[in-house]
């Protein structure tokens, strides 16, 4: 098994996509050794951040391009969809939740800490009642 230096990460890096497993097999090391080299070089976490966004700005100029060109999105459109980093920008499916129509109750009790009990030595009790979403 290899070790991981900046010189050698920075070679895997190239052309990778920010792809740790892909890093990984350039290097000749399993992806959780890539992990742990990354966590202790925040630098090098950086680098691989910016090569995968990389891809993400490859991806929307494809996206324009086959609007503007070619018609076709295809392709392009499956990556940003698919991407985490696609979707920290905004891509991907709008998930809804449907609401069943019951209404539920949730009682909060709130108990203050001991230093701030009455003079009797009695904790003092807090209730909230907040009524769930209704129909």
């Amino acid at each position: 098994m290899a070790r991981i230096n900046q010189k050698t990460f920075k070679e895997a890096l190239k052309n990778s996509g920010g792809n740790q497993a892909r890093i990984a097999l350039k290097l000749e090391v399993t992806r959780q050794a890539v992990g742990l080299y990354l966590k202790k070089n925040p630098k090098m976490r950086e680098l691989l951040e910016q090569e995968a966004e990389m891809i993400i700005d490859i991806a929307e100029d494809n996206v324009n391009t086959d609007i503007m060109v070619h018609r076709d999105v295809d392709s392009s459109k499956w990556k940003l969809l698919n991407s985490r980093r696609g979707k920290d920008r905004g891509y991907g499916a709008k998930n809804e939740i449907e609401h069943s129509g019951k209404v539920f109750e949730v009682k909060i009790t709130e108990v203050e800490s001991a230093s701030s009990t009455s003079e009797l030595g009695v904790e003092q009790k807090t209730e909230t009642s907040v009524d769930g979403p209704s129909g």
